[in-house]
C-alpha cells in the first residue's frame, strides 16, 4: 500500500477544516500510510512570507514523506473509499496527475473537477467527471494526486501564482511537456465548498483570477495566441461584462493586466 502525504493549506480560520480532517480519519485506507500536513498562515509567517496556496503547498511538500502527494483544500470532504480509488487508478495509469468527481458541499450538484482552455481565445471550459476516466488540460488543486517524483521534477508550484488561481493549470501543463496526462476518476467522490475563502471578497478574487490567467498565458501561449487572447479579452469580453452586465469585473480585470505589464 503506497504512502500518501495529504497536504492541506489553510488560512487558519476556515469553518470547513474540521469536516475535512474528520473525513480523512474515516478514509478506508491504512492510517499508518497516511501523513496529513496542515499548513497555515502562521507557518508561512515564520518564513517571512504572506499566505498563498502555492507557497503553502511548496512549504508543506518539503516535509512530505509519501510516495504520492494529495494536494487538497481545507473545504473538501472525502468519501471513505476515495483515497483507495485514487491509488488504484494511479497504479492503472502511472504517468498521470489525477483528480476525482466533485459535488457541491451544499447542493450536492456536480461540480467541475478539471478544466480545458483554448489558448488562442483564452476560453476556459469546466470538465465534469464522466462515468469513465475523463481527460482534461488540468486537474483542480482542490483534490490533485501526483507522485513525489513528479513533484520534484516540476519543482512544485510556481509561487508567482499567488495567492491562488492557475497554479494547478501551470503545474499540469508543465507536466504535460513530460508526457504526463491529467485524468479525472469517477470512483473518487468528493464534496467541495466551492472557493469559500475567495468568495469573501469578490473584487480581489476577480483581480487575482485575471492577473494569474494572463501570467499563465504568458508562460504557455505563443506570442500570437497571447496577443489575440488579450485583444479579445480587453476589447470585447471585459467591457461587456463590466459596463453592460455590471458584474464587478471591469476594474479587477484592468488591475490584473496592469500587474502583468509591471512584471514583464
Amino acid at each position: 500500500m503506497p504512502s500518501i502525504s495529504i497536504i492541506i493549506p489553510t488560512s487558519g480560520d476556515s469553518p470547513h477544516l474540521e469536516d475535512c480532517l474528520s473525513s480523512i480519519k474515516k478514509l478506508d485506507y491504512n492510517p499508518k500510510h497516511i501523513q496529513t500536513i496542515v499548513i497555515t498562515n502562521r507557518d508561512l509567517k515564520k518564513t517571512g512570507r504572506s499566505f498563498s496556496f502555492s507557497r503553502a503547498v511548496n512549504l508543506a511538500a518539503t516535509k512530505a514523506r509519501g510516495e504520492y502527494f494529495l494536494i487538497t483544500n481545507d473545504d473538501i470532504v472525502f468519501a471513505p473509499a476515495s483515497l483507495k480509488s485514487l491509488v488504484k487508478a494511479k497504479k492503472r495509469n502511472p504517468n498521470t496527475i489525477l483528480g476525482g468527481k466533485l459535488f457541491d458541499k451544499t447542493t450536492h450538484e456536480p461540480a467541475a473537477a478539471g478544466y480545458t482552455m483554448n489558448l488562442l481565445l483564452g476560453i476556459i471550459r469546466p470538465v465534469f467527471t464522466g462515468n469513465k476516466p475523463t481527460p482534461c488540460d488540468w486537474v483542480s488543486a482542490c483534490a490533485l494526486l501526483l507522485s513525489q517524483e513528479l513533484w520534484k521534477k516540476l519543482q512544485g508550484f510556481d509561487e508567482r501564482f499567488a495567492p491562488g488561481f492557475f497554479e494547478d493549470a501551470d503545474l499540469c501543463l508543465r507536466a504535460g511537456t513530460l508526457g504526463v496526462k491529467s485524468l479525472l476518476i469517477p470512483e473518487v467522490e468528493l464534496l467541495h465548498a466551492q472557493t469559500a475563502t475567495f468568495n469573501r471578497d469578490k473584487s480581489k478574487k476577480y483581480e487575482y483570477w485575471y492577473r494569474n490567467k494572463i501570467l499563465f498565458l504568458r508562460k504557455h501561449a505563443s506570442p500570437i495566441k497571447l496577443a489575440t487572447n488579450l485583444l479579445v479579452q480587453y476589447a470585447l469580453f471585459t467591457p461587456f461584462r463590466g459596463l453592460i452586465l455590471h458584474d464587478g469585473r471591469f476594474l479587477p480585470a484592468l488591475k490584473g493586466l496592469t500587474w502583468n505589464l509591471k512584471h514583464l
